[in-house]
């Protein structure tokens, strides 16, 4: 499971990264992130509607598409952080702020609107793939799903593949990061990523409930998905960190840590938020826990972006990244 997670995590950072460098030009008509989010949440759409086909073949590698490579192709820190920087005008372009308001908007409803579509449309081709599967593969019969903890003695051969490949991946990360400096940030952040994968796979237990967590919370909130929503408050309010940092507002950054920031912002925040889940879950839910997960989730790390970014950049004699 660990292999899987930490494989396809490396894969998912690889898309997301050179997706937004391939897409983010001079006179582009709409931010490079965006692709991101849809490929994730339409692979995401597929995964959920192939579920059965996935598990038959192997329960690591139906976790590590959607947990470990959808959960870190899509970002809601970086999306966050996006409209953070809309909103509040960091770059000081020669705006009102009515424009700020809708410009900060336009990423946000963009985004959301763009990410639901592609799980939309993934989940419809799922459905078609999982059908052809069934009729051509299985004879009519519904492939079942596996439940449960693979022992050692149930290991297949798609779980030894992943295991393998996963530790070759990880030593090939490392060598690339001890050579080749041109791509160092890219292979910090490979690293770094796998961290925030685990992280999020291990909050995801709070999605399942805890009468211990529900009594403490209140009701509206112990109601939604908490695990993702832990996660993705928490990456955003790192990543906010982080952008500071990369403004040499409390140290002059060096080479070496503005590589290790980035890696931060683009692995560690990248992977431990998902839009790919968020997009799941939103679509999962009743129409009016829906609304509430999609406001509170969005009003609470808006918050922490204000309270740790938001009053530097209105202060600040730097208007640009350092890093």
């Amino acid at each position: 499971v660990f292999a899987s997670l930490i494989l396809f995590s490396m894969m998912g950072v690889l898309v997301r990264v050179y997706l937004t460098r391939l897409f983010t030009y001079i006179g582009e008509p709409i931010y490079g992130l965006i692709w991101a989010q849809m490929v994730g949440c339409f692979i995401m759409g597929i995964a959920t509607r192939t579920k059965g086909v996935l598990m038959r073949y192997s329960p690591a590698l139906n976790l590590g598409v959607t947990t470990g490579l959808c959960g870190s192709i899509t970002t809601f820190s970086s999306w966050q952080l996006l409209v953070f920087v809309q909103f509040f005008n960091t770059a000081r372009h020669d705006h009102t702020r009515f424009k700020n308001f809708l410009g900060g908007m336009s990423v946000l409803v963009s985004t959301l609107a763009c990410s639901m579509g592609a799980l939309y449309l993934g989940q419809i081709i799922g459905c078609e793939l999982r059908l052809l599967y069934d009729t051509k593969l299985l004879g009519g019969r519904p492939s079942s799903i596996r439940r449960g903890w693979i022992g050692w003695n149930e290991w297949r051969s798609v779980d030894l593949a992943l295991g393998i490949v996963g530790i070759l991946v990880i030593a090939a990360s490392v060598i690339v990061i001890a050579l080749a400096r041109n791509t160092r940030s890219v292979s910090i952040a490979l690293l770094f990523g796998c961290i925030g994968t685990l992280l999020r796979w291990r909050l995801a237990s709070l999605n399942r409930g805890s009468k211990r967590v529900e009594r403490l919370l209140p009701r509206f909130i112990a109601d939604l998905p908490l695990g993702t929503f832990v996660a993705n408050v928490i990456g955003s309010a790192v990543l906010a960190i982080v952008h500071v940092l990369q403004t040499g507002a409390v140290i002059q950054p060096s080479a070496t840590s503005c590589y290790v920031l980035t890696a931060v912002a683009d692995g560690f925040c990248g992977c431990l938020t998902t839009v790919s889940t968020f997009a799941a879950e939103l679509s999962a839910l009743e129409s009016r826990r829906s609304m509430t997960y999609a406001v509170v989730s969005i009003v609470a790390t808006q918050a922490f972006f204000i309270l740790i970014a938001g009053i530097y950049f209105k202060t600040a004699t730097i208007d640009y990244p350092v890093c």
